[in-house]
């Protein structure tokens, strides 16, 4: 089994792009790589360093040996990367199939708390609950079991909980990333977007605004498994019944636990995630869905559509386009914010 999950480890290894061991509130921080592969002082001296970019100040200060052997290797702003973390990171750079020597281990540790720190920053933590989903997803991905795939890391040296951690680290840091990218892009105003389409000798973009209305059988988390596939069904059959928004608050009234809420106007780019296609090809009068989330079963109704050009139409629609590139941006914007952390950050080698 131990192959086998090399094989499966070996895909983690690709870049984070921009969508924890423990949050941090530290400031805002980074490493340098440099400093990774600098020796440690003599015990009882301490030196302060800055890279040739006037990066991280890096500090020598004297290690401290637990009664177990464990003892604090570097200190990122604060929070401390014991022998037994690099050690643990070894083995799963030799399970993802990349050099496995102490340097880049402990290299790899640094930007993953530096990473974490900006996400506890910036409120882009992933949560003890999503990380262990993630993990079960992954067990179930490759066929296998939570337990199993821990028994597995175990016996490797590796250990579930450092794997949930570089998990929590890759979940983490694309949210940061993502969120980083959408609001420069939200900060484009209405005068923004028209300057750049006179810029172009471009018309005003032409797009639909709709009026919408949510509709949500909700399901008890406790009791999702159970009440999934019944509430799916009752969603259709009121789905198949809807005839208009002004008469769902009315039909809701005769069923349990149903929320109906009015979402306003909303213009297409901004729709939310997995419906645009749907509603796009629905009608006015109709509820297209259904779709699970975290509330339970969720239909959408379409209770109005009207063509619209006006200048918000174009601050809409540019940054429509402009969220089209995201994905293409994020690598080089995780790497700048990443070197940007680094520079401003204090590491203490023991």
């Amino acid at each position: 089994m131990l192959i086998g999950l090399m094989a499966v480890l070996a895909g983690c290894n690709a870049g984070t792009k921009a969508l924890d061991p423990a949050s941090s509130t530290s400031p805002k921080s980074g490493s340098n790589s440099q400093a990774v592969a600098d020796p440690a002082q003599q015990d009882g001296e301490q030196e302060a360093t800055q890279d040739n970019n006037g990066g991280a100040k890096i500090l020598r200060e004297p290690s401290t040996v637990s009664r177990k052997g464990n003892y604090i290797v570097v200190v990122v702003n604060g929070q401390p990367i014991t022998s037994y973390d690099i050690q643990r990171r070894g083995k799963f750079r030799t399970l993802r199939r990349l050099k496995a020597n102490k340097d880049e281990a402990t290299k790899e540790l640094i930007d993953q708390t530096i990473k974490l720190q900006e996400a506890a920053n910036r409120g882009t933590r992933a949560s003890d609950g999503e990380v262990d989903q993630a993990f079960a997803n992954f067990a179930a991905s490759n066929k296998s079991s939570p337990a199993k795939i821990a028994g597995d890391l175990d016996r490797f040296g590796v250990g579930a909980k450092h794997f949930k951690e570089f998990i929590r680290t890759q979940m983490s840091w694309n949210r940061t990333i993502g969120s980083k990218l959408r609001a420069e892009t939200r900060d484009k105003t209405q005068g923004d977007a028209l300057f750049q389409i006179r810029k172009s000798g471009s018309q005003k973009p032409t797009t639909t605004e709709y009026t919408l209305q949510q509709i949500i059988f909700v399901i008890p988390a406790a009791k999702r498994k159970e009440l999934l596939k019944a509430r799916k069904a009752e969603a259709i059959a009121f789905a198949q019944r809807f005839t208009g928004c002004d008469a769902s608050f009315e039909m809701a009234k005769g069923l349990r636990d149903v929320a109906v809420k009015d979402l306003g106007r909303m213009m297409l780019p901004e729709i939310p995630q997995g419906w645009t296609e749907d509603v796009q090809k629905s009608e006015v009068g109709k509820a297209v869905g259904p779709k699970e989330s975290e509330f339970g079963i969720e239909l959408l109704a379409i209770c109005n559509a009207k063509q619209v050009d006006d200048d918000r139409a174009a601050q809409v629609v540019s940054q429509s386009n402009s969220f089209g590139s995201l994905e293409e941006k994020s690598s080089t914007v995780s790497d700048e914010l990443l070197n940007e952390l680094r520079k401003s950050a204090v590491i203490v080698y023991k």
